[in-house]
């Protein structure tokens, strides 16, 4: 006979001790708490089967009075009576014991907010003052017909396609050089770090600075006086373009010149973060690899193209897939430096857009459909990443 799942009534205790808290702050309907109730009632009156002792696990159903009450009565159980239960059922309890704190964060603040704001985005504006109407998909309809969203992503995929390719290059040709054992690389690398441990809030402002039109440090080191980078809203295609008589419009004129200056800022701000990932990825490289390559005549580029791209190939996938779910999430760089979203919108991009809606024009439900948008552009680019990249990756060193 299989011993009592006590683990399983730990998880339903813990998920019902989550549903009364989000009942109690009104995000989730009372429906919620009964079918919980429910659940983990059923589940510890089967325990009576394996013996009276486990009638202690119905102090759980004091759930609505007291919320962590189906936590802490498996948990005083196992306590109690844990010596008499099997090895194996022992190590599955006290496994998602110790799995439960972590996982129950990573609900609160990841995967509960997700279904509230897809639950959000069916309603017609919410703002919290008033009771919202239902609305089904309208505030999606909308959305595909809205210039301004369109604007937005068009923007923010300039920023994935400038930012995440280069940023990953120029780190990997950093770490590259100071894998080479030049003099002072623990300063160096200091000094690229540097930036990425800058609050990114006080960093904007800075080059906000640099890149001011009259007193600027950026002009001044071009001899551009006057240039005002943040409110140039033409695009760098056609600006580069210009003098061969071509002018691009649209989307194909490229990403403004202050779209560029932020993009600039980003990829510096990032650079030491990637090049310190990077430097440990390849002192995990065996020297023996690049001996023998010497030794059979490679020169440092054939070194580095056959031995360090595909061996440095997990970290690079890594990196790329991290850069690019935060590119599509850049918000506080694009805020400070540009607050209106620049001239003609230029550096509207889809976080700045849904952060308008949502906490300037009070509309939440429009606000959460943006928002739903983008979580699934990223979850299909990352599975797109993982379909096409990964089989490029080399794991065996």
């Amino acid at each position: 006979m299989r011993g009592y799942p006590l683990y399983l009534l730990l998880s339903l205790g813990a998920l019902l001790a989550l549903a009364v808290l989000a009942e109690r702050l009104r995000f989730a309907p009372g429906f919620v708490v009964s079918l919980g109730l429910l659940a983990y009632g059923a589940l510890a009156l089967y325990g009576l089967r394996f013996g009276l002792r486990h009638a202690l696990l119905l102090f759980g159903l004091l759930a609505p009075w007291f919320p962590l009450a189906p936590v802490l009565a498996p948990l005083a159980f196992a306590l109690l009576f844990g010596r008499r239960m099997g090895e194996k059922e022992q190590a599955a309890f006290y496994g998602w014991a110790l799995v439960w704190p972590a996982l129950a964060l990573l609900l609160v603040w990841q995967v509960f907010p997700t279904f509230y704001a897809f639950y959000l985005s069916l309603f017609e504006k919410v703002n919290f003052l008033r009771p919202a109407a239902f609305a089904g998909l309208e505030n999606y309809q909308i959305l595909l017909k809205d210039p301004l969203f369109w604007r937005a992503l068009g923007n923010t995929f300039w920023y994935v396609l400038f930012t995440v390719p280069t940023g990953l290059l120029l780190a990997t040709a950093i770490a590259i050089l100071l894998n080479t054992g030049v003099a002072f690389q623990g300063f160096y690398r200091t000094l690229y770090f540097l930036p990425y441990i800058t609050a990114l809030t006080a960093a904007a402002a800075v080059w906000r600075w640099i890149y001011h039109p009259e007193f600027g440090f950026l002009n001044w080191l071009l001899g551009t006086p006057g240039l005002d980078w943040l409110n140039t809203p033409t695009g760098v295609f056609a600006l580069l373009l210009k003098p061969l008589g071509l002018e691009p419009q649209g989307f194909w004129a490229g990403p403004s010149l202050a779209f560029v200056a932020v993009m600039a800022m980003s990829v510096w701000h990032f650079l030491g973060y990637q090049v310190v990932i990077l430097l440990a990825g390849l002192q995990a490289i065996p020297k023996e690899y690049y001996e023998a390559a010497e030794l059979d005549g490679a020169n440092f580029f054939q070194q580095h193209r056959l031995i360090t791209w595909p061996l440095l190939s997990p970290t690079t996938f890594f990196l790329f897939t991290l850069g690019v779910i935060g590119a599509f999430q850049v918000f506080t760089q694009v805020y400070v430096l540009t607050p209106t979203g620049g001239v003609l919108q230029d550096t509207l991009t889809l976080a700045f857009y849904l952060y308008n809606k949502g906490f300037r024009d009070s509309d939440f439900s429009y606000a959460s459909a943006i928002a739903m948008v983008t979580f699934l552009l990223i979850l299909v680019l990352t599975l797109v990443q993982r379909r096409v990249l990964e089989r490029r990756v080399n794991y065996e060193i």
